[in-house]
């Protein structure tokens, strides 16, 4: 079943939500890359940003288009405007079905941080 208006509409709100409050919070607790975390000096650093309203609004607002860019560049993948590398056949959307529920494979946020490994062995 085609996408909706009403689902591309709840997607694309909640992606805003989201990269509002991930850039508002400024965070000790890294998930990527996998496996890195930050220094204790790193960690003392962006506790002093809490205390320089300037600086904590430049990163807020890097940290947001950063986000935006990256989700920009995703749906430019699934539109087909734009190709990765190697063969590419594109990428539909589509409403589930009230009966239907996806297989563990096809979960994209797991698939996320599966191949994170091969990224980094292909960019080495």
């Amino acid at each position: 079943m085609p996408l909706s208006d009403s689902n591309l509409n709840s997607l694309m709100l909640e992606i805003h939500n989201s990269i509002n409050s991930y850039s508002n919070e400024l965070s000790e607790d890294i998930t990527y890359p996998p496996g890195s975390e930050l220094t204790e000096a790193e960690k003392e650093e962006l506790r002093k940003i809490n205390n320089n309203s300037v600086l904590k609004s430049a990163l807020q607002k890097i940290t947001a288009d950063t986000a935006a860019s990256v989700v920009f560049d995703i749906f430019c993948l699934i539109d087909g405007v734009t190709n990765p590398a190697g063969e590419w056949t594109g990428i539909k959307l589509e409403d589930m079905g009230e009966d239907e529920e996806l297989e563990s494979e096809e979960m994209l946020h797991d698939k996320f941080y599966e191949t994170y490994g091969d990224w980094q062995e292909n960019n080495e």
